[in-house]
């Protein structure tokens, strides 16, 4: 199956085709045209859903302009595994900020250590390049940056293993210059060219950006130094207004030899980009599609986690609520099953009957009382009178005369 890598750049858009690998083949390359004037996404996507029609490719590696990424090179010390991937993840962190990021490994030397590429950008900007793909089912499986091409390209061409010179890649309005240190990569730069080529002021800011380089260099007290310049992406009869001024400063000037099997129609200079993005290896390589998806699901899973703590104090002041009010409708529930019961058995004859009989026993024994209440009281009126006894007899009798007679009827002598 054939590989495909689109390269979106500001002025066109790069395709090549072929089999990657360490030693990619590239079999088809192409230039799409666009306006450098207008909403740039609905150009790519206008573009893009053409080539998708005509070529139909089955897995796509994207890589995007440099105007909308960032990258930058990183020499960290030699390790492997979890090692490199918690130090390569600490620059990250340091550098990136809130864009999506990730990072590839260029070079892996036990002496000189592992040269990283990091790549990012920001993550409405992958949105938006996701959505489009997306729209037109384009298949994309991997989104990287051009750095990450140019130093593979370079790390990979055995012709300039070990020197130290500064090589020019050339794009349409842009020059990313490399510095590399006896075979190592050292210092990366991107400069926007705002002058036509094969101008004197093109000369002269290609001069400009070499003396920017040697400053830098000098800097770092290097033993070895810088001695060639080496330029693609530019034709020769462009770059020659910079000549005279490389070279007074004691530089050798060649054009750059590409050493990657190429059977596809044209220059192989000015598709470098898709070139380093058909290069592959077993080393790690920088996907801002995975990574992209990743932050993307967490997101997602704090989002979900947020939504569940902001309902658990309702969902259980809910619960409460129902749990009392149930509570409340049991209970009730229950005591109207008592009332019924209780009228139930007041509604009963036998127990109609059995209440009329106790209410007459009551009334009964309510006159029955009374009436002992009324002897009860008449007693004790009686009690106030004195005793009759005989002696009491006889005085009521002496004193009543002769002409006086008592009768006593009756005599309680208790």
């Amino acid at each position: 199956m054939s590989d495909t890598v689109i390269v979106l750049q500001d002025e066109c858009i790069l395709t090549a085709s072929g089999k990657s690998g360490r030693t990619p083949k590239i079999e088809k390359v192409g230039r799409i045209s666009i306006e450098p004037f207008g909403d740039m996404f609905e150009q790519w996507k206008t573009a893009l859903k053409e080539y998708r029609e005509q070529y139909d490719p089955k897995s796509v590696r994207l890589v995007l302009p440099a105007s909308y990424s960032s990258a930058r090179m990183t020499q960290i010390p030699y390790a492997a595994g979890r090692q490199l991937a918690k130090m390569a993840g600490n620059v990250i962190n340091d550098h990136a900020g809130d864009a999506i990021a990730d990072y590839g490994v260029v070079q892996s030397d036990k002496k000189q250590g592992v040269c990283l590429c990091c790549g990012s950008a920001e993550q409405e900007i992958l949105q938006k390049v996701i959505d489009l793909c997306s729209e037109i089912q384009l298949p994309v499986k991997e989104i990287s940056v051009p750095m990450e091409g140019y130093l593979k390209l370079l790390s990979q061409t055995r012709l300039y293993k070990n020197k130290t010179a500064i090589f020019l890649l050339f794009e349409e309005n842009s020059v990313t210059s490399v510095l590399y240190k006896e075979g190592v990569c050292h210092y990366v730069t991107r400069s926007r060219i705002f002058s036509e080529r094969g101008t004197l002021n093109f000369g002269t800011e290609i001069v400009r950006n070499i003396s920017g380089m040697l400053q830098f260099y000098a800097t770092t007290k290097a033993a070895a130094p810088i001695t060639d310049v080496y330029y693609t992406g530019c034709m020769p009869d462009d770059f020659e207004v910079s000549l005279e001024g490389i070279r007074n400063m004691n530089l050798q000037v060649q054009q750059m030899k590409i050493d990657v099997p190429f059977e596809a129609k044209g220059d192989p200079q000015f598709w470098l980009s898709c070139i380093g993005a058909m290069m592959e290896d077993k080393t790690k390589a920088i996907n801002l599609l995975r990574v992209f998806r990743e932050v993307h699901k967490e997101q997602q899973r704090i989002q979900d986690i947020n939504i569940m703590k902001q309902l658990i104090f309702p969902a259980a002041s809910l619960a409460i609520c129902l749990l009392l009010f149930g509570s409340v409708m049991l209970w009730n529930a229950h005591t109207s099953g008592q009332i019924r019961d209780i009228n139930s058995w007041i509604n009963d004859e036998q127990v109609q009957s059995e209440y009329q009989e106790a209410s007459a026993l009551k009334e009964e024994s309510d006159r029955l009382a009374e009436a002992k209440s009324q002897v009860e009281e008449m007693t004790a009126n009686l009690d106030t009178y004195p005793d009759l006894t005989k002696k009491m007899i006889s005085r009521i009798i002496d004193a009543s005369g002769k002409d006086m007679e008592v009768h006593i009827k009756t005599m309680d002598a208790s």
